[in-house]
């Protein structure tokens, strides 16, 4: 996770630290180019707020901060070219011309969507997934087929993956769920019963949980074991389609898939074909 990624989830920070990260995500620059006093003045804080920050950041000071800031403005500035991720297409464009601005919404969003992963949160989800006797996902709405997809390729390896898709199901799943299940919530920014009340039952139950939402979502009096991000660029609602947010969760579920996988490489693709040779086999009876 690159510098810019790590701010933009830091939890936990008060408001003179916050002023100081939106300084930096607006002016990265400039930030780099000031000496301790300058930014204090700029951002109306007291020099141990930035000292607090680099803290918190595990960095040893300010220092450390710029130069982990200098060796990804490049990528970030270019992540936040001008794309705008909710009318990536305009009125009167030829083909051509949407084909395209698709395509720089998508490899920006892979790209955001990379920095954002935190490597040991990865390894530790996939591992505890790993240990499991079940696995289920609960999410909603346009997330379902993402989910449904995540079920396909792990029953293609023999792993079994419950994705209870109405209200009820769902209630009852995480009701009966314990300690040798592993939950995963899909959810953008925490609406409807996907927060607080299944995490609730699940923490209530002692079921570890990996939750999938945007930067912006950290969910408050709820336990939450693992963290993955997706871009969040998009608004939630005034926008023309999720077409960025689809292809983050898309990307974050095949990087689950594919880790798991790897940790038992030769097993699970022993297994694979010898069912897909069954299917063959069968179909041409």
């Amino acid at each position: 996770m690159n510098i810019f990624a790590l701010l933009k989830v830091t939890k936990d920070l008060t408001n003179s630290e916050k002023a100081i990260v939106e300084f930096i995500l607006k002016h990265p620059q400039q930030f780099l180019e000031m000496n301790t006093k300058q930014i204090s003045q700029e951002c109306y804080v007291s020099t141990s707020s930035i000292y607090r920050l680099c803290e918190k950041l595990n960095l040893s000071g300010l220092s450390e901060l710029k130069v982990r800031i200098s060796g990804s403005i490049e990528s970030y500035l270019k992540e936040n070219e001008n794309i705008d991720f909710n009318f990536p297409i305009q009125q009167n464009q030829t083909h051509f011309e949407m084909m395209n601005n698709l395509k720089a919404d998508y490899k920006q969003t892979i790209d955001s969507t990379f920095e954002l992963f935190q490597l040991d949160q990865l390894k530790h989800a996939v591992n505890a997934m790993k240990k499991a006797k079940f696995i289920d996902i609960y999410t909603s709405a346009g997330n379902v087929p993402f989910a449904l997809n995540f079920q396909f390729q792990m029953q293609e390896i023999g792993v079994i993956v419950n994705v209870p898709i109405d209200e009820y199901r769902q209630r009852l799943s995480a009701s009966s769920s314990d300690k040798t299940h592993f939950a995963i919530i899909i959810s953008f920014g925490g609406r409807g019963i996907l927060s607080p009340i299944l995490p609730a039952i699940l923490n209530q139950n002692k079921t570890p949980i990996l939750l999938i939402s945007s930067t912006e979502y950290h969910p408050i009096n709820t336990h939450i074991d693992y963290q993955l991000f997706m871009s969040s660029h998009e608004d939630h609602y005034h926008k023309i389609s999720s077409y960025s947010t689809r292809l983050s969760l898309l990307y974050i579920l095949d990087v689950l898939y594919t880790c798991y996988f790897e940790l038992d490489y030769d097993y699970f693709l022993q297994k694979k074909l010898e069912y897909y040779q069954v299917i063959r086999e069968n179909s041409e009876k």
